[in-house]
C-alpha cells in the first residue's frame, strides 16, 4: 500500500518539465562537486500532492509528473547522477496499490504511451494508481545527448562511436539492470510496498530484469511480446523463420490471397539477387510485418508484382530511406542503441577490439552450421539485415567492470509472483517461441498466444483477446491481496 508520508525525499524532486538536457560541463561539475553516494529514497517520501501537472502532450491529462535523482552508477559515485522522470495517474477511487508500466524500443518513453496504457488497464484503475517510468536517457528523464545519432547524420556505426565518445565513461551506465534499479527507487519514493508491473516489447526485457533483481516487490508481472534476457542466440533465429512461416499463414487466411506465398517469397528474393539488388530490404520488410497479418499480405503483393515484372509495389514497400528519429522526447535513438549494444548478445566477443569483432563476425557467418535454416535467405543475408542484427554495435566500446547483465540466473532467483507472458501469433519481432522460453523461466507463469494478433496488440486493440487476457489476469491476481 502507498504511504501518505509528506516528507520530501532526500534525493530531490522535480515537478513538471523534469529531465531537460544538461551539458557535458554541467555533468563534469556535478561529478566533481558531488562525489558522495546518493542515498536511496526514503520510503513514501513523495506523495501525489508533491507532484506537478505534466506537460500538455496528448494523453497525459490527469497525470501528475515528477522525478528523482539517481546515481549513474550505484557502486561508483564519481559517475554523477541523472534524473528519472515518471508520471502518475491517481486511482479514480480509493487506491489499493499501483500498476507500473514500462515501454519498449528501447528508446520509447513510457510517458509517451500514457493514453494507450490508460485504455488498456481501464477498470483496474478505479483502485490502482498507474505509474509510468521513463528509462534513463529518454522521455522526461534526463536525455542522453547524441544529436548526430538522433538526426540520422552519417552512418550509424560512425554516429554511434561519436555518441559513445560524448557519453564518456557513462556509456556503460545505459543498461537494463540499472534501469530496473531506477524503477525500484521510484517505487520506494512513492511508497508502494509491492507493485504490479507491465512491460511491452523491450519493456518485457526490462520487466524480467526487475523480476530477477527485485522479485520480492512484485504482486504480478505481465510481459507483453516477450523475448528472453539470457540464453538467446545472437542470430535470433526464430525471427526470420517465423516471418517466412507466417506469410503463408496470412495468405491462407486472407480471401484476397491464393497459392504458395512462401514460393513467391523465394522467387522474389531470387529476382532481386539476379538483378544485383540486395535482399536485405526484403528481410527487413518481412520482419517488420510483425504488427498485423495485413502487413505480410503487402509483402506478398510486392513479390507477385516482381514475378510479373512490375517493380512499383516493391518500390512503394521499400521507399523510405534513412531519416532522423524526430523529437527526442518521443524517441531516443541514443537510448536504444546504447542499451542494445550493452545488453544484447552479439555475433562477436564484446571484449574484443573492433577489428577483432569484424573478423569474428565474418567467421560466424562463414561457419554457420545450417546453410538452409533461413531459406529462402542465406545466413549472410540474415546477418547483414537490419531486422535481425546490430552491426552498428561493432564500434561500441568494450564493457567495463561496472557492467551488470539484465539478469543473472547463477546468482539471482526469478520472482515467485504470478507471471503472464503474452505473444501475438503473427509477431516475428518477439516470437511465440521466445515467449515460451520466457514463460519457462518463472515458477508461476502462463503463456497466452493471441490468435491473429501481432506485436504488442494489446496497446492497439484494447478490446482484443490479448488486452482482455491482461485485464482478467491482473484483476484475478490483484484481488487476492
Amino acid at each position: 500500500m502507498r504511504s501518505r508520508a509528506w516528507a520530501i525525499l532526500t534525493v530531490g524532486i522535480a515537478l513538471a518539465g523534469c529531465g531537460g538536457d544538461r551539458t557535458e560541463a554541467d555533468d563534469a561539475e556535478r561529478s566533481e562537486t558531488s562525489p558522495e553516494a546518493v542515498a536511496e529514497p526514503e520510503f513514501g517520501s513523495i506523495s501525489l500532492d508533491d507532484l506537478g501537472e505534466c506537460d500538455r502532450r496528448p494523453g497525459r491529462r490527469d497525470y501528475r509528473c515528477g522525478s528523482i535523482e539517481v546515481p549513474f552508477e550505484r557502486k561508483d559515485p564519481s559517475y554523477g547522477t541523472t534524473e528519472i522522470g515518471f508520471a502518475v495517474l491517481p486511482a479514480s477511487g480509493r487506491s489499493e496499490g499501483a500498476i507500473f508500466a514500462v515501454e519498449g524500443g528501447p528508446g520509447y518513453p513510457s510517458t509517451g504511451t500514457a493514453q494507450a496504457y490508460r485504455k488498456l488497464f481501464g477498470p483496474l484503475l478505479e483502485n490502482r494508481d498507474l505509474v509510468l517510468v521513463d528509462q534513463r536517457g529518454q522521455g522526461i528523464s534526463e536525455h542522453a545527448d547524441c544529436p548526430d545519432l538522433q538526426r540520422g547524420f552519417g552512418p550509424d556505426a560512425l554516429a554511434l562511436a561519436n555518441c559513445a565518445e560524448r557519453l564518456g565513461k557513462r556509456f556503460i551506465s545505459y543498461r537494463t539492470a540499472a534501469a530496473a534499479d531506477d524503477i525500484d527507487w521510484v517505487r520506494q519514493a512513492l511508497g508502494y510496498e509491492e507493485i504490479a508491473l507491465y512491460g511491452d516489447s523491450y519493456g518485457t526485457f526490462l520487466g524480467q530484469s526487475y523480476a530477477y533483481r527485485h522479485g520480492d516487490k512484485l504482486e504480478a508481472l505481465v510481459l507483453d511480446s516477450a523475448y528472453p534476457t539470457f540464453g538467446e542466440s545472437a542470430w535470433y533465429p526464430s525471427l526470420p523463420k517465423t516471418g517466412v512461416r507466417m506469410i503463408q499463414v496470412a495468405c491462407d487466411r486472407s480471401p484476397h490471397c491464393k497459392g504458395d506465398a512462401q514460393a513467391r517469397l523465394a522467387r522474389g528474393a531470387e529476382i532481386l539477387r539476379r538483378h544485383d539488388r540486395t535482399t536485405l530490404q526484403l528481410i527487413a520488410a518481412l520482419i517488420g510485418s510483425a504488427y498485423s497479418p495485413a502487413s505480410y499480405i503487402k509483402v506478398d503483393r510486392a513479390m507477385r508484382a516482381l514475378i510479373a515484372g512490375r517493380t512499383g509495389p516493391w518500390k512503394d514497400l521499400t521507399a523510405l530511406g534513412k531519416y532522423g528519429s524526430g523529437d527526442v522526447l518521443s524517441y531516443s535513438r541514443a537510448g536504444e542503441m546504447a542499451v542494445s549494444c550493452n545488453d544484447y548478445p552479439m555475433l562477436w566477443d564484446k571484449e574484443a577490439s573492433e577489428e577483432e569483432r569484424r573478423t569474428q563476425f565474418e567467421e560466424a557467418v562463414r561457419n554457420y552450421p545450417d546453410r538452409k535454416e533461413f531459406a529462402p535467405f542465406t545466413p549472410r543475408e540474415i546477418a547483414y539485415s537490419e531486422g535481425t542484427s546490430y552491426l552498428y554495435c561493432l564500434s561500441w566500446p568494450e564493457p567495463t567492470d561496472l557492467y551488470e547483465p539484465p539478469a543473472d540466473p547463477e546468482t539471482q532467483e526469478p520472482t515467485e509472483a504470478p507471471v503472464l507472458v503474452i505473444s501475438g501469433e503473427f509477431d516475428d519481432l518477439t516470437t511465440p517461441h521466445e515467449g515460451r522460453v520466457v514463460a519457462d523461466l518463472f515458477p508461476d507463469s502462463e503463456h497466452f498466444i493471441a490468435r491473429n494478433a501481432g506485436h504488442v496488440d494489446a496497446l492497439y486493440a484494447t478490446n482484443g483477446d490479448a488486452a482482455r487476457k491482461i485485464r482478467s489476469f491482473l484483476e484475478s491476481e490483484l484481488a487476492r491481496d
